[in-house]
């Protein structure tokens, strides 16, 4: 692609950025995400059976520090930096804890949105969805005021939230069972018990969870541009510094 990231775009070309974003810098969002996920799969495939399945599980406390990280790489790609591991850990350090209470919050308001007739849920998605960007690229340094200040960006916005939000989780589903099926194709020729199928989707998972953070980085910006002209902003600042603005 030959536009500049920093403008509006459709629920499709958000989607269509995020997974660019996702291509182009596969290796360090793989790592990441492997580095910070990928021993708790692996120790709970060691020791298996109940105890093996609750270390599995124990990943779920450090992928929020992955999307941040995720975001931070995405942040870094669309504002012409080079995007490294190092650098991504810069960003979030000290802010791990932050953005796991952040994840925490999120999910309990959600939950209880879900539970008061489900809409209220999706509500709470969609307004909380930016909580994690504005730790990690603003530096808020508390849930609460991220939680608010996501709600700020989408409001007005919910429709066009909604839309690339749902777009985005459905292509994930879909990957994720047509790699399921694959596995348990490729195990059952080969004679793969439902265990190493399982160890398998897992890091198929691990692998593909940095597509939702950089498909959710970019609706972030793309709201900030929507909302505060957060594209002409840069462009003042490229000018004056003599900066090169990134294409993807």
């Amino acid at each position: 692609m030959n536009e500049p990231l920093l403008r509006p775009r459709s629920a499709v070309e958000i989607i269509d950025a995020g997974f660019a974003l996702y291509r182009a810098n596969f290796a360090v969002m793989a790592t990441l995400a492997l580095v910070l996920l990928g021993p708790f799969a692996v120790i709970g495939a060691l020791v298996g059976g109940v105890t093996g399945s609750l270390i599995s599980d124990l990943s779920g406390f450090f992928s929020p520090i992955v999307f941040g990280a995720i975001v931070a790489v995405v942040s870094d790609s669309m504002h012409g930096q080079r995007s490294s591991i190092a650098r991504a850990f810069g960003q979030i350090s000290g802010r791990w804890g932050t953005l796991v209470m952040a994840s925490f919050a999120q999910g309990v308001l959600v939950l209880l949105g879900t539970i008061l007739l489900v809409i209220p849920g999706i509500l709470a998605f969609c307004w909380l969805f930016a909580a994690p960007m504005a730790l990690v690229v603003e530096r808020i340094d508390n849930v609460s005021a991220a939680l608010g200040r996501s709600r700020q960006l989408t409001r007005g916005q919910l429709g066009h939230v909604f839309k690339t939000l749902a777009l985005g989780w459905v292509i994930l589903i879909v990957l994720l069972f047509v790699v399921s099926i694959g596995l348990g194709l490729i195990g059952g020729l080969a004679g793969l018990g439902d265990e190493t199928a399982g160890f398998l989707g897992q890091w198929a998972f691990i692998l593909m969870l940095p597509i939702v953070a950089s498909v959710s980085s970019v609706l972030y910006f793309d709201l900030r541009i929507r909302t505060e002209a957060y594209d002409v902003e840069r462009l003042v600042q490229t000018l004056e510094t003599g900066e090169t603005a990134d294409k993807v």
